[in-house]
């Protein structure tokens, strides 16, 4: 599995996270996605370009507003765009997990509910592209553990839709708490509420050491210019024990429908478990039941417990800590997007189902015919 070491020097935000994971690609991949992002929102349009810091050369990724219509400033408007995305469950539901916490950061510090939190500039179409960009990309680069340096936040103070607010500003350092940071030397702003809400989200540990060995190295470069390279840099290691460390959370279920535990399934899945399943089983009295198994990585243990109560019916819930092998993934965008697995000696390719069905359907042939027009 790959290892996504992110040194925020600089800082975060969204948009030089995803410069620098673009720029860890080769220019297809590149392509590929910047082409997918701009089939995803109407007047939005989005870039990659090359762009320099202080001698460094990166990626500069850029959404420009083209038409701006209605400003998406509540949480359930937010989700209701991210939804109409055309991208698979688990994109759109990591980019709706990461709006949650950043909602839950500034109803906190405003004093208010969440469903009645306005979100200002990180309701705006651009931070919602950077946020779902990142997700999507990471996505294509494939399974991978990230982890972090201490945040750079800068110092001073930024103008906002609240008025003028000490750097960070109180959303971004809710968000960072329990999170390593420093002030640096920058007057100005360096960590954004979306690159900080992408960070609590994603990143599994906080850390200053380097990969002892990286195969690719990715710098995303910011908007402004200062007295140092205003970039956020990556590196992309390949584990080759490829192994990785995963909860499983089980329990039984006597007293729920077929229909009940199908949904349950689902849910859990499309929350972002990786993997979750039943099997029959005959409990007391003879009654048939379900056992429910639901593969979590440990950080994710306490959200897929509370979720497993409130989507079931079960009193209890085990947990068996496990290691498991794994072959690295690649999703390859085609007509119909290929993923190509390898590891331990072995290579596989196997065609999005979904994707499939969805060709045959819009040509009116069968599954057997779609596959063969994609080989």
């Amino acid at each position: 599995m790959k290892k996504i070491y992110l040194e925020c020097n600089m800082g975060v935000s969204g948009d030089m996270l995803c410069g620098a994971l673009l720029d860890t690609l080769n220019e297809n991949d590149k392509i590929n996605i910047i082409k997918k992002l701009n089939t995803l929102m109407d007047g939005v349009e989005v870039s990659a370009s090359g762009s320099k810091k202080c001698g460094i050369s990166g990626t500069k990724f850029d959404v420009h507003i083209i038409k701006q219509g209605h400003h998406h400033t509540s949480l359930n408007e937010i989700y209701e765009i991210i939804n109409g995305f055309e991208l698979n469950e688990r994109v759109k539901q990591n980019a709706k997990e990461i709006y949650r916490l950043i909602a839950n950061a500034e109803s906190k510090i405003h004093g208010t509910e969440i469903a009645d939190i306005h979100l200002h500039e990180v309701g705006a179409k651009d931070a919602i592209m950077d946020i779902t960009a990142c997700c999507y990309i990471l996505e294509y680069i494939g399974e991978c553990e990230i982890v972090c340096s201490p945040i750079v936040v800068g110092y001073g103070e930024i103008e906002t839709e609240h008025g003028i607010l000490p750097i960070p500003a109180p959303a971004t350092a809710e968000l960072l708490k329990g999170i390593e940071t420093k002030t640096g030397d920058i007057n100005g702003e360096l960590a954004t509420p979306t690159g900080a809400g992408l960070i609590k989200y994603f990143a599994k540990e906080i850390t200053l050491n380097k990969p002892d060995k990286f195969e690719k190295i990715g710098y995303g470069m910011g908007t402004k210019d200062f007295k140092r390279a205003n970039c956020l840099r990556v590196f992309i290691s390949e584990n080759d024990s490829n192994y990785e460390n995963i909860i499983e959370l089980k329990c039984q279920i006597d007293d729920m429908t077929g229909e009940e535990m199908g949904y349950a399934i689902n849910k859990l899945i499309s929350l972002g478990a990786l993997d979750a399943f039943i099997a029959p089983i005959t409990m007391k009295k003879s009654r048939p039941a379900f056992a429910l198994t639901v593969l979590a990585y440990p950080e994710k243990k306490d959200y897929f417990i509370k979720q497993i109560f409130k989507h079931t019916t079960t009193l209890g819930i085990r947990e068996i800590k496990c290691k498991r092998s794994i072959l690295s993934r690649e999703i390859i965008e085609n007509s119909v997007s290929i993923k190509k697995s390898e590891g331990f000696g072995v290579k596989k390719e196997k065609l999005e189902f979904d994707e499939l069905a969805r060709l045959a359907d819009e040509r009116d042939i069968s599954i057997f015919e779609a596959r063969s027009l994609v080989k």
